[in-house]
């Protein structure tokens, strides 16, 4: 994948020339922050529970973010991903069973119409399959248990997700938002002292799934969705981390990538699944993933995030 963000671009992030150097100065300066300070969402301590985390989202790929210091989550979904496969809903005992039916209802025989009806006219199953999470990218910071100047905000003009925090003499600040034009999750971390961004990151989902690596940079979970109601799972689904960092290295160990010795990292999340209509899974999730990444790789941070902003902002100024 080609890499675009160049070492000048990141060295904003040292403050040695924030001045010429857009991607980290802008995020280190609060550059997320509303005109309007009614539109930020802002808490002085990490979620502890789903309903206190901050949700980002472009309509189909969406992100609980919980803003933990040492270990960050964010709860992934992708809307096509429910338990079950294409199934015919009709009961077959339904079209027998109308004529007694009515035959009861015009006697006046109501409970007697609405037993049968429950047990010979209702969808099977009568419940619809139910949503399923893609699951959980964990990123694990060592020496982070003991914070200062903590603050996670959700900027509601913007839809961009910050978290900012001091460890030790260092300062960190994370930007996460799901852009609706180039359809991927990103994620910028940024430590203003040389080598101190140091983190390793995973999957962890209740699916049925396997986490891998590709190369030094690339994390992948890969899984089928869940059974429901007597429906077998029948829907494949991937999600894929592409990795890059700036003054430090990547590494691949089992099931996680390790970044060590750096000072600003961008991770890029797609997510996917074989859906492609009520009676169709015979999708590729890991050839659209693959190209969500290739493509949104090529772009800088700077322009991922401003193209991001640009669509929101189109909507969402209307209201």
């Amino acid at each position: 994948m080609k890499r675009k963000i160049t070492r000048r671009t990141f060295l904003a992030s040292t403050g040695l020339a924030a001045a010429s150097f857009p991607f980290a100065s802008s995020i280190l300066n609060g550059a997320t922050a509303s005109a309007d300070d009614s539109l930020i969402l802002w808490y002085d301590k990490p979620a502890t529970e789903w309903t206190e985390a901050l949700p980002i989202g472009n309509g189909r790929l969406g992100a609980m973010i919980f803003g933990g210091p040492a270990s960050e989550q964010l709860q992934l979904n992708e809307d096509t991903l429910y338990a079950g496969s294409p199934y015919d809903p009709n009961n077959p005992e339904a079209l027998n069973a109308l004529p007694e039916a009515r035959r009861l209802i015009f006697e006046g025989k109501y409970k007697e119409a609405h037993d049968l009806v429950g047990a010979k006219m209702m969808a099977q199953p009568i419940k619809q399959m139910p949503y399923e999470p893609v699951g959980d990218l964990k990123l694990l910071f060592a020496n982070h248990d003991n914070v200062t100047n903590y603050r996670r905000q959700l900027d509601l003009d913007t839809a961009i997700a910050r978290t900012s925090y001091s460890a030790g003499l260092t300062s960190f600040t994370r930007e996460i938002f799901a852009s609706p034009v180039d359809q991927v999750i990103v994620v910028s971390l940024i430590a203003d002292r040389l080598r101190q961004l140091n983190f390793a990151l995973t999957f962890e989902t209740p699916q049925k799934a396997t986490v891998s690596t590709e190369g030094n940079d690339t994390l992948v979970l890969t899984g089928v969705n869940g059974d429901s109601s007597g429906i077998k799972g029948g829907l494949k689904f991937e999600s894929r981390v592409w990795v890059q960092v700036e003054g430090g290295q990547t590494l691949a160990e089992k099931e996680r990538i390790v970044v060590s010795n750096s000072y600003a990292a961008l991770l890029i999340i797609a997510a996917a699944t074989s859906y492609r209509s009520y009676k169709d899974t015979s999708g590729d999730p890991n050839a659209i993933t693959r190209e969500q990444l290739k493509l949104a790789s090529q772009k800088t941070f700077s322009s991922l995030r401003a193209a991001h902003i640009r669509e929101h902002q189109r909507l969402f100024h209307r209201v």
